[in-house]
């Protein structure tokens, strides 16, 4: 099928759907926690309700909707469709005279907002100390049935997406080879796009770098440092994959309730912000805020809310589910080089780097001292530094 050309994009909710939102907000009625100990861990069963009302407190109080909508349309946007489907995405052209081109994929339970405070950096790092012929041309996509991209019929995994943007980006865009970037289900997109639609196999995708362990090669743990970590892996899948479960097997049953309750959407969106952070503070307590602010917190959640999507973003997990999963095929690998950046508090802890290497072909490996899943927007100008310090690498 063919693809459509941009068509500029800008975000304009309507004040009654603000207003409905907020009026759930204010009429929640707050149920019950069970008792923790002084000094326990108040996240341990879920959510903190002490925490969600103070943020809800706010949200009602102080939030402003408009004043993120306008940051939010201070960056370029588009449509355009592709094989039937309305992708929503950001695009800024780079500095210098012929930069090089970036796609960049955020997860779940994340958006396009994450990307917000490195996307400048990155298509204009002269504004920041850089120079300017190190700026690329970014593209910024939200995955189908997120945020402002279309919903699509029926559930679309990270493979089928990674088909979509490597159309995005040569047929919509014209940029015939490209860089792919990603954590959370954007490591798995990006992951797609290296395996299947690398310039080798007649797509458009150089080289790829990754934040969190997406696409992985069909091997077994073969040394004591890969066997421990797969122990210590499975350990934490056993603990954090109960949403996984639900949101690949009966999405659409918990649809119900999430869409009904903008505290409940909040609360199982912000429960992941916080587990999956570096929430460690300069005092060695550790807080939610000091990864995120309230405003950061609520501007993600709002853009699940306002467009009505955070039923078809679970749907991506049933996606992945019918695809078959996220496995090379046995005696495979990704060819094009790869770059490796590990943040010490991300959840799903990249493997020793002999057992990436099994999958990928590992050109930069960066160890961090801080950040978590949610990279790019709790680190800022680190992330974007690896990246282009990656692209740097890679260009030619």
């Amino acid at each position: 099928m063919s693809a459509t050309k941009p068509t500029p994009f800008s975000i304009d909710i309507p004040q009654g759907k603000l207003d409905a939102i907020l009026a759930k907000v204010r009429a929640y009625e707050w149920g019950d926690m069970p008792e923790i100990a002084p000094g326990g861990d108040r996240w341990a069963y879920g959510a903190d309700m002490d925490y969600m009302k103070e943020l809800c407190a706010w949200w009602a109080d102080k939030f402003d909707w408009r004043a993120a909508e306008k940051k939010l349309n201070a960056l370029p946007q588009f449509h355009a469709e592709v094989d039937g489907q309305k992708i929503h995405f950001i695009h800024v052209k780079g500095s210098g005279a012929n930069p090089e081109n970036l796609i960049l994929t955020h997860g779940w339970p994340g958006s396009v907002f994450e990307f917000y405070g490195v996307i400048e950096r990155l298509a204009h790092p002269e504004k920041f100390g850089g120079k300017a012929e190190d700026g690329v041309n970014v593209v910024a996509p939200s995955l189908p049935g997120y945020a402002f991209s279309g919903k699509p019929k029926k559930p679309l995994g990270p493979k089928a997406t990674a088909a979509l943007w490597d159309k995005l980006m040569r047929d919509v865009l014209g940029y015939g080879t490209y860089i792919a970037q990603g954590g959370d289900w954007g490591s798995v997109v990006s992951g797609w796009l290296a395996y299947n639609h690398s310039t080798a196999k007649g797509g458009g995708c150089k080289a790829v770098h990754l934040n969190m362990w997406g696409v992985r090669p069909s091997v077994l743990p073969e040394t004591e440092e890969e066997q421990k970590w797969a122990a210590g892996a499975a350990m934490t899948f056993e603990l954090e994959s109960a949403y996984l479960r639900l949101q690949m097997t009966k999405p659409q049953t918990l649809s119900y309730a999430m869409m009904d309750s903008p505290v409940g959407a909040a609360a199982w969106i912000t429960e992941k912000f916080h587990g999956w952070s570096d929430r460690r503070g300069k005092d060695g307590k550790e807080h939610i805020e000091n990864a995120f602010t309230k405003e950061q917190l609520l501007t993600n959640i709002m853009i699940y809310l306002v467009t009505d999507t955070f039923g078809t973003a679970t749907w991506f997990y049933r996606g992945m589910f019918e695809e078959g999963g996220t496995n090379m095929a046995p005696g495979t690998k990704v060819e094009i080089p790869t770059g490796i950046a590990n943040f010490p508090k991300e959840f799903l802890v990249f493997p020793p780097r002999s057992m990436v290497e099994k999958g990928y072909n590992i050109v930069r490996w960066t160890d961090f001292e801080r950040g978590g899943h949610f990279a790019a927007l709790e680190t800022g100008e680190v992330f974007a530094n690896e990246v282009l310090a990656f692209v740097n690498q890679v260009k030619g």
